[in-house]
């Protein structure tokens, strides 16, 4: 019998620690939480080795979509990921604006298809007062007249719901370095 001796990854981790199995069954109160080790092993590519350490920057995202289990799940997906920071969610169009203005994040990540107020309105708002660095949009329609729309309101990238993991976090952590202002 072989134990299995991957490492442990931050993401890994963090992820025992806020979903710890119960055990005893729906009507047990007691938890148990795989055993982890104390220490977490942190690997250095060789290339980064001689350089000196220097902390990273963490993306702030604000999540903006009318439909909760989207939210939830875009915000589980992101934070798993240790350079990406959800500071906010919005429920619509004008939550989302607010949020912007009191969290100053540096992408939101809206579903085009919430139609509460103005469709492209609230992002023109939140491009032109710089109150986001970028804007990343998600749809299911892939028509080109909503995605130019999209970009004369100032959304930097245009994703189909549904998009990979990886993707996805690429997308936020490319716009978020390829902006030249950060609010």
């Amino acid at each position: 019998m072989t134990l299995n001796t991957r490492p442990i990854s931050p993401a890994d981790y963090a992820a025992r620690q806020r979903f710890p199995r119960t055990a005893g069954g729906e009507n047990s109160t007691r938890s148990v939480i795989s055993p982890v080790p104390a220490q977490i092993p942190i690997f250095i590519a060789p290339s980064s080795a001689s350089q000196p350490s220097t902390q990273q920057n963490i993306e702030r995202v604000l999540i903006a979509g009318n439909h909760a289990t989207l939210r939830s799940c875009l915000k589980t997906m992101l934070e798993l990921d240790p350079q990406i920071s959800v500071v906010g969610e919005a429920t619509d169009d004008c939550e989302m604006i607010k949020m912007a203005h009191r969290v100053r994040p540096d992408v939101v990540l809206v579903d085009l298809d919430m139609h509460c107020c103005d469709d492209f309105d609230a992002l023109a708002e939140i491009t032109e007062g710089n109150l986001a660095s970028s804007v990343v949009a998600l749809s299911i329609h892939d028509g080109e007249a909503q995605r130019s729309a999209a970009q004369k309101a100032g959304v930097s990238l245009f994703l189909q719901k549904g998009v990979p993991y990886k993707q996805l976090i690429n997308a936020i952590r490319t716009v978020a370095v390829n902006c030249d202002c950060k609010p």
